[in-house]
């Protein structure tokens, strides 16, 4: 049963220094969105960790808010914003999430207009490592949704390879995310428009319901020729127009490396069956292209913390050791005779064989 609210139109108005949920003090709003309003705050009980507080503020959009915190509560990973808490405040439900002090990609490109083959490359990579461990379908990846880390001086650096020290991308707003498993109801609206008319895929402009992750692929394949090229393949004046674009039109391309538009250009297939058949071989090219090393599959699709296969991997180990001592302690006598036996000190006793019933 979802939570009773106020008004389905009815805004809350939140000020600086108004405390949400009597634990989080308003610093001041970061912006507005479809569904409600974004804050940033900082905790009452520790007043030096920052967060994003979402507020919903319709009703009618509870589906995506209650989406989204399913979607972090089943992830912890370094590419996907972290989920702090959730609650209500005046009735009004809210997200609490993990402060991106960097902004967008969408804040980026503003400030740069294009990015470096490389960067490019690295931001691909960090966005398919997110959506790998999050384990579902996106079905809004747009540079807004892209969030950055500032670096060690409190700016935004982007560094192929490197996450420590340098900008972290993380994956945000799963309000539209579908669940890869196909026991999960997903929640569709019928007859509105799921995704932002810019990155939608074709087959996302002609039903949203059983999109897979190559939709994903598209909307990133978008991303990716922006950032090179300072705009994307497509526009138009409707969005209809747009979606038919995508449906029926070829991209044209400017000049840029041939390796990355050989990826967009796979990413851009209009069936969907002609994209990368999995996400890590997407992630597995970008990385050749941002000239750096693939990492072990299993430590980044799983949405472990990275070490935890390593770790994994030493107690497999240890066990496999002690068993082994183990079983050499129990069998002492044998091998100890065994081994007189072969040295010539003296004849190691026949085994005799166990008898076979069947011979009997």
């Amino acid at each position: 049963m979802l939570p009773s609210m106020a008004k389905p139109s009815l805004k809350l108005e939140l000020r600086p220094k108004d405390v949400i949920d009597g634990r989080y003090k308003v610093i001041k709003k970061l912006g507005e969105g479809g569904c409600g309003s974004v804050y940033r705050c900082h905790k009452l009980s520790d007043p030096e960790q920052l967060v994003a507080v979402k507020v919903l503020e319709s009703v009618h959009d509870m589906p995506r808010f209650i989406r989204e915190r399913k979607v972090l509560e089943g992830v912890e990973h370094q590419h996907v914003v972290g989920l702090e808490s959730h609650g209500t405040h005046e009735r009004y439900p809210f997200l609490a999430l993990e402060y991106m002090a960097g902004g967008s990609l969408r804040d980026v490109l503003d400030a740069r207009k294009t990015l470096s083959t490389a960067e490019a490359a690295w931001i691909g990579i960090m966005t398919v490592r997110g959506l790998r461990a999050a384990k579902t379908v996106h079905r809004d990846l747009k540079p807004e949704n892209l969030l950055l880390t500032k670096d060690a001086n409190g700016k935004v650096s982007l560094i192929p390879g490197k996450t420590k020290g340098a900008s972290i991308l993380k994956v945000a707003d799963f309000g539209l995310a579908k669940s890869v498993d196909p026991k999960t109801i997903a929640l569709t609206n019928t007859g509105h428009i799921m995704g932002t008319p810019l990155y939608m895929s074709p087959e996302q402009c002609r039903c949203t319901r059983d999109v897979q992750a190559q939709t994903d692929m598209y909307s990133l394949g978008i991303i990716l020729f922006e950032m090179v090229t300072g705009h994307t393949p497509f526009d138009a004046d409707s969005p209809y127009d747009l979606m038919a674009k995508h449906c029926n039109e070829r991209p044209v391309f400017p000049r840029m490396d041939r390796q990355l538009q050989s990826v967009i250009e796979r990413c851009l297939a209009k069936q969907a069956k002609d994209r990368y058949a999995k996400l890590k071989h997407l992630e597995s090219d970008l990385c050749v292209i941002a000239g750096i090393a693939k990492p072990a599959e299993d430590e980044e699709a799983s949405g472990t913390r990275p070490g935890t296969a390593r770790v994994a991997s030493w107690l497999l180990i240890g066990v496999g050791m002690l068993a082994f001592i183990a079983l050499s302690y129990v069998l002492r006598d044998r091998l100890i005779d065994a081994a007189k036996g072969w040295m010539g000190d003296e004849p190691a006793k026949p085994v005799r064989p166990a008898a076979n019933p069947a011979l009997r």
